[in-house]
This record gives C-alpha cells, sequence and structure tokens, in this order.
C-alpha cells in the first residue's frame, strides 16, 4: 500500500520563502487509498449493513496553499507589508501560477493580503491612523446597516444568527481565538446581509474584514486585551439579538454605534501599538 508524507513548512530566506512541501502537501499520492483526507474515509464503505460513511471530497490544493500561507502569516513568517510574489510560490508549491492567484485572491477577501493594481500583492499591514479611519468608516455605517437588518429579520434569520453567537460562545471558552473572530465577522456579516442594501454590505466588508484579520495576526500583542475584547463581543451580540427579537431598529442601532466606538477608543491597547508605522505579524519595535 502506498502512503503521503505528512507535513510542510514555509521558512523566510531572504525576502522569499523556502518552502519543506512534500506530496501530501501538494496533494500527489503513490496509493489511491492515500490521498489526504485528514484521517476520514475517502468513500462509503458498505459492509452488508449498508452505508456506514458518507463520501467525503478531497481537499483542494488551492486549500493546502491557502492554508500554509494563512499560517505563514499568522505566525509572522511572511511579515505584514512584504511582497509576495507568484511566480515565486507557485514554483516552491510545485502548482501553476493561476492557482497561487485564486489563493491569495482567497486571502484577500479574508483581509489577510491587499492586491494592489500594477504593485502587486503584500501581507495586510495597518498604522493606528488606518484602523481609526476605517473606525470613523465603520462608526458612521455600520449601526445603519444593523437598523435596517432590525426591521428585516425574520424568526428563521434571528434563530441563524443565534446559532452562529452560540458557536462564537463555545469558542470563547475553549480559547479559539481564530475560530471566535471567524464567526464573529460571520455574525456581522450575516447582518449585513440582512440590511438588504448590498452596496452597504460590500462597503462595510471592504474596510472591516482587514480589522478582522488584524486581531488574529496581532493575538499575541496583547493577549489579555484581546480577551476583553472577545467578552465584549459576546455582550454585543446578545444585545444585538435582543434588539432584533423586539424589532427595535432604534436600539439596534444605537447598540452597534456604542460598541464601535468603545472598540475605537480601545485601539491603541489592545490591537495596534501607539507608535508610527505599520502593524506586523510579530512585535512592534
Amino acid at each position: 500500500m502506498g502512503s503521503c508524507s505528512p507535513g510542510g513548512s514555509i521558512a523566510k530566506e531572504g525576502y522569499g520563502y523556502q518552502s519543506v512541501i512534500d506530496y501530501a502537501i501538494i496533494g500527489v499520492c503513490t496509493s489511491t487509498n492515500a490521498s489526504l483526507f485528514y484521517g476520514k474515509p475517502r468513500s462509503t464503505v458498505d459492509m452488508g449493513m449498508g452505508p456506514l460513511f458518507e463520501r467525503i471530497e478531497p481537499v483542494s490544493k488551492k486549500t493546502r496553499v491557502v492554508t500554509l500561507l494563512r499560517e505563514a502569516i499568522l505566525s509572522g513568517t511572511i511579515k505584514g507589508g512584504e511582497p509576495i510574489v507568484e511566480a515565486k510560490l507557485a514554483q516552491q508549491f510545485g502548482v501553476g501560477q493561476g492557482l497561487i492567484r485564486e489563493a491569495l485572491i482567497e486571502l484577500e477577501h479574508h483581509g489577510f493580503v491587499q492586491r494592489t493594481p500594477f504593485t502587486g500583492t503584500t501581507v495586510t499591514t495597518l498604522s493606528l491612523e488606518d484602523a481609526q479611519q476605517i473606525f470613523e468608516i465603520r462608526i458612521e455605517l455600520e449601526p445603519l446597516a444593523f437598523h435596517l437588518a432590525a426591521l428585516r429579520a425574520n424568526d428563521t434569520e434571528i434563530a441563524a444568527l443565534s446559532q452562529l453567537m452560540e458557536k462564537t460562545r463555545l469558542e470563547s471558552q475553549a480559547g479559539d481565538l481564530e475560530g471566535f473572530f471567524e464567526t464573529h465577522l460571520s455574525f456581522r456579516n450575516k447582518v449585513w446581509e440582512l440590511s438588504g442594501n448590498h452596496y452597504l454590505q460590500q462597503a462595510l466588508e471592504r474596510v472591516v474584514i482587514p480589522l478582522y484579520a488584524l486581531y488574529l495576526i496581532r493575538r499575541s500583542y496583547n493577549r489579555e486585551g484581546i480577551l476583553q475584547t472577545i467578552v465584549e463581543c459576546l455582550e454585543h451580540q446578545d444585545k444585538i439579538l435582543d434588539a432584533f427579537r423586539r424589532k427595535d431598529a432604534d436600539a439596534a442601532r444605537q447598540v452597534a454605534r456604542e460598541f464601535l466606538m468603545r472598540m475605537k477608543e480601545y485601539l491603541g491597547t489592545r490591537l495596534v501599538p501607539k507608535v508610527p508605522g505599520p502593524v506586523t505579524g510579530g512585535e512592534s519595535e
């Protein structure tokens, strides 16, 4: 029976990256039974008593590339503001440049990289002033989204938000910061969608998502402060759902605005250091 070698890493070397990527990472296996499925069965197993397992689709190469680059950014192996060269990554991963481009587009959607026309792609970097300007926009736009969503949300949609809220609660109890901020962003994104104004939703996605990536990149900067932010996020979600259930759009707007104003005040102590210059994945100097 063939096998796949596990593991792989991206290590910094000069301005680029030296990959140690084996066949398991790029999904090239010599046995039909040895594909990388994270320990799950490849297909339905029938032992004379009907199917025991559902068929599991293999993880795509793009997903693996996204995961490895994301981990390298979060660990600080690839620093904030550092350029990402598609051709170099394609060569190191052993995949096409088009697949690398797709992976970077997904990372951009989640706020981890910034793609600039005619300039290229770099890891997201925000200064204190950048973050403050983003919050100035959020404080004006996001409460409107919550106001509109409160008017439109039905019982099914409120139930979906409740499920997301419960998921964030469980993730916070487990100390899963990455899972928490991803789910909390999904909660907010769902509210933006419920507003029914896709221009408002697109504007908020563009300015807010990089901040959530920054929470993950900077989670070691002030862990205690980040944990307190999580507590306040949970309280905020509770109040928002209460307003939605009561169809109180004005209360939803006010709760959102007060929360955002507090988060803006905490920027310099909890997220972005009070020093000039960009924020990177490592500690501030």
